[in-house]
């Protein structure tokens, strides 16, 4: 159980993440990208890294690989390394792949969280590596890098008599890739299906967790409905363990936090978690509601983009100059530490900034039941009472600004936070105090979690399909509960080794 004081400052997705993986992590296994880097992720154990030992040995030189571009042996791995029998290091010690990782969005190595089993240490988790040359590891900086740290296994067209160094001073072993090439002729043929049912070797480390091979489609729908729920009660529990440990915050800002993180996305939650917690969402509520309500989106709004470092372009309350905040605002953040590369214009900061202004706005007024505290609690709890998937996801729904096309919380965004902040959240208040959450009983929020339609796809839903599922079973992923259950058997292989 975490100590109080970590609470606060770090992911509250990390936190409900490892609330549903029974055992912990390795200190080798590198958390997902959504979650704050560990300050030393060394390779496979301390002090022996396969560069170490039997496997000091350098691969052999390959002949070189030719025009084939990075990006291509990225697809390449991701689709084809999986059905390889097996690959071999320098040293000949054998690796099967048995989940390639996750495609990293972000500065860091390609691949996250791969899955490896590795002759003489069983299974493996960390990152992966891609290059066509091995040597473009440090043509790249990588080495005096520590986000390539949890690198396990660094792979390329073209290896050299060199061992490949971590910034951390561990080393990670090599492998060539030449073998997931089909032919030389035509790099980008498709191997064939590997043999036996999709996934078998991901199936039975599940099943050693509890999560055995469903024998047909109808079964796969009530295994996803079990992990479904399961994924629902870890984030349940994670919101009250914060309520718990935290008597002293106001149940409106666990809430507002994890709303805040939401609308973070992948790229950007931990920003958001951070201006959260330096513009507190009671002090905002105060201030705003001093203001008549034609100005009350002003104020809000600049106050959050000022602590976010993104100050205002122009004066956005009408009638003149917003004067000084009330004092208990924390510092700003720098404008450094938002993440604006490659990032959706959909997801930009400021775009998710404006969405999460209208909806503190939106409840500013809400609640009047004794016991309840007014605001987001009161105005959102009312809704998911009322049981209905399309007036929640309606609530959370921000349309796009006058002159803009662009919503700021879509349909789907707001789908997405309604399952995974909103209905675990008061699943979480109302378990701990009911009479704090209204008329929104722990049943009725796993009732409304259990009617909710299928959400957008997203790459993790997609990705757990194509490992886990034969073709014709990927119809019955037809729920939100469906897909939280795949995400949930991912956790479930995210600690696995």
């Amino acid at each position: 159980m975490p100590v109080l004081p970590e609470i606060p400052r770090r992911s509250l997705n990390a936190y409900i993440r490892e609330r549903s993986i029974a055992e912990s992590r390795p200190a080798y296994n590198r958390p997902d990208p959504e979650d704050e880097p560990p300050a030393d992720s060394s390779t496979y154990a301390a002090g022996s890294s396969l560069g170490l030992g039997p496997d000091s040995a350098p691969p052999p030189p390959s002949s070189p690989p030719g025009n084939i571009p990075e990006k291509l042996l990225a697809r390449l791995w991701q689709k084809r390394a999986a059905r390889q029998r097996e690959f071999r290091t320098g040293g000949g010690r054998r690796v099967k792949v048995l989940y390639p990782g996750r495609a990293g969005s972000s500065a860091g190595p390609d691949f996250r969280n791969a899955l490896l089993e590795v002759e003489g240490l069983g299974l493996v988790q960390g990152d992966v590596e891609i290059h066509v040359r091995q040597q473009d590891w440090y043509a790249h900086g990588h080495a005096q890098d520590p986000n390539y740290n949890g690198v396990v296994l660094h792979a390329a067209l073209e290896v050299s008599p060199q061992v490949t160094h971590l910034q951390s001073g561990h080393q990670a072993p090599v492998i060539s890739l030449a073998g997931l090439l089909a032919s030389a002729d035509d790099p980008e043929a498709e191997l064939n299906p590997e043999e036996g049912p999709a996934g078998e070797g991901l199936w039975a480390i599940l099943e050693s967790r509890g999560w055995g091979r469903p024998a047909d489609a109808a079964r796969l729908g009530e295994l996803l409905d079990a992990a479904g729920d399961a994924r629902f009660q870890a984030r349940s529990a994670g919101f009250g363990a914060l309520l718990a440990f935290l008597p002293g915050q106001p149940a409106g800002q666990t809430l507002y936090e994890g709303l805040m993180e939401a609308l973070g996305y992948r790229a950007n939650r931990q920003p958001f978690l951070k201006l959260a917690h330096r513009a507190p969402y009671a002090l905002l509520a105060r201030e705003a509601l001093a203001y008549p309500s034609a100005e009350r989106t002003g104020v809000i709004e600049d106050r959050l983009l000022k602590l976010a470092g993104l100050s205002a372009e122009k004066d956005i309350r009408q009638g003149g100059t917003i004067p000084r905040p009330l004092a208990g605002y924390g510092s700003p953040l720098a404008a450094g530490e938002w993440h604006c590369f490659r990032v959706r214009p959909a997801n930009q900061p400021r775009h998710r900034i404006a969405g999460a202004v209208r909806l503190i706005a939106r409840f500013l007024e809400s609640g009047s039941e004794p016991g309840v505290e007014p605001g987001l609690v009161a105005g959102l709890g009312g809704l998911v009472s009322a049981g209905s998937p399309a007036k929640l996801t309606s609530a959370l729904t921000v349309a796009a600004d006058p002159g803009q096309r662009t919503a700021c919380v879509g349909a789907a965004r707001a789908r997405d936070m309604a399952v995974n902040v909103v209905l675990p959240f008061f699943h979480a208040l109302a378990s701990r105090a009911p009479a704090a959450s209204g008329d929104a009983a722990a049943g009725d929020t796993l009732k409304l979690y259990r009617d909710f339609g299928k959400l957008q796809d997203n790459e993790l839903t997609r990705e757990m399909a194509d490992r886990l599922l034969e073709p014709t079973w990927k119809k019955a992923v037809n729920s939100a509960r469906r897909q939280q259950g795949l995400i949930h058997l991912h956790r479930q292989l995210t600690g696995a080794a």
